[in-house]
């Protein structure tokens, strides 16, 4: 625990060294403020035990958590998780993927070395936002042109919309993905104005 603190500190992170089970650690760890928890604790019960009273402190909190086993990761889905992590089947699906879509791998590999990005933008539920600026397109907030970040898909409910064309309509609620560099998803984030209530990071 002592390099990974020293390591962590070298590369200027923030460290905390106490019980994450207790809400007093998780608040002074910032859970007020911070966008995501992530709970990896080696033993089930305890990352369990983290979730139940992180969503206790913060019930908004989104938590992401890490599980030995299905049935571990049932309980922390009951707890509040919004996402169940299985080092065993992540790792296997990998290999799967490798085996089946090797190019593919490649292009998330270069592009984890990359400048570029790729990030959520949560649009908010308020129709008073999207009825007061009209019929919201695509094309005519000119997002391609403007910021030259690109829509990959467009989360609307339960499915997920790819490749959306200019004349594609915003409407609340929906998650726009988008791909690009810093620089031109900031853009993206300033046309979009009011309407986006989070921006999340996915690489």
């Amino acid at each position: 625990m002592k390099i990974e603190k020293k390591i962590a500190e070298d590369n200027g992170l923030e460290v905390l060294c106490a019980d994450a089970t207790l809400d007093e650690t998780l608040k002074l760890a910032g859970l007020d403020k911070c966008k995501s928890l992530v709970v990896t604790l080696p033993n089930d019960a305890a990352n369990l035990y983290v979730v139940l009273s992180a969503k206790g402190i913060r019930s908004t909190i989104r938590v992401i958590a890490r599980a030995g086993t299905e049935e571990a990761a049932s309980k922390l889905r009951l707890a509040g998780a919004s996402i169940v992590v299985s080092p065993y089947i992540a790792a296997g699906r990998a290999m799967a993927s490798m085996a089946l879509r090797p190019i593919a791998i490649d292009f998330l590999d270069l592009l984890a070395g990359s400048e570029c990005e790729i990030e959520e933008f949560e649009l908010s539920n308020d129709i008073s936002l999207f009825e007061t600026a009209e019929k919201i397109t695509l094309l005519e907030l000119g997002i391609g042109k403007k910021s030259g970040a690109k829509i990959l898909a467009i989360k609307e409910d339960e499915k997920l919309i790819t490749n959306p064309g200019g004349d594609f309509l915003l409407q609340p609620g929906q998650v726009l993905i988008a791909f690009g560099s810093k620089e031109q998803l900031t853009t993206l984030n300033r046309l979009l104005g009011n309407l986006v209530v989070s921006v999340e990071l996915l690489k």
